[in-house]
């Protein structure tokens, strides 16, 4: 489900406070999802009224944190690991995307940003990286289910939330 669905197809998003509470709850309480075993709720990045809004509408058992390999991200990321700890949200840990590129011809693994300094880095302040996704055009093209990666990343996150 995407808020993208309530809207036109080139009419923008108000993110203002006020469309907040109605967005979310439609996503979170006007949606028939079925059985669950995890919803993921996939938010833009930073620290805005959104996130608070979510915090205070559910109740949240964790947080999964996204970011790349670029230094940017994970200054980003760590703003919000500081918003999840101030409203006691559970980390359980954090994936990588973007993480390198193998090479469809020899097989190398090609790393395309510059490291991140360890200092800087998420994985620096204790967060547990629980996936890598490399860039691969054949995650891109998967027409039928979910890429192994996310077994994978789903396993994790049992032994997390147990």
């Amino acid at each position: 489900m995407s808020a993208g669905f309530l809207l036109g197809e080139r009419q923008t998003m108000p993110w203002q406070s006020p469309t907040l509470p109605f967005v979310l709850r439609q996503l979170l309480y006007g949606v028939s999802w079925g059985e669950l075993d995890y919803l993921f709720v996939d938010l833009p990045p930073g620290t805005a009224d959104l996130q608070v809004q979510l915090f205070r509408e559910v109740k949240l058992h964790g947080a999964l944190v996204v970011v790349g390999p670029q230094d940017v991200a994970h200054l980003d990321a760590k703003k919000l690991v500081t918003l999840l700890r101030d409203a006691n949200v559970p980390l359980l840990g954090g994936v990588e995307n973007m993480a390198g590129l193998v090479c469809p011809h020899c097989n190398e693994r090609i790393e395309l940003f510059p490291p991140v300094a360890a200092e800087r880095s998420l994985w620096h302040d204790g967060v547990r990286r629980l996936v890598s996704i490399p860039l691969d055009p054949a995650l891109a093209q998967l027409n039928g289910g979910p890429p192994p990666v996310f077994d994978e990343l789903a396993a994790q996150l049992d032994r997390a939330l147990a």
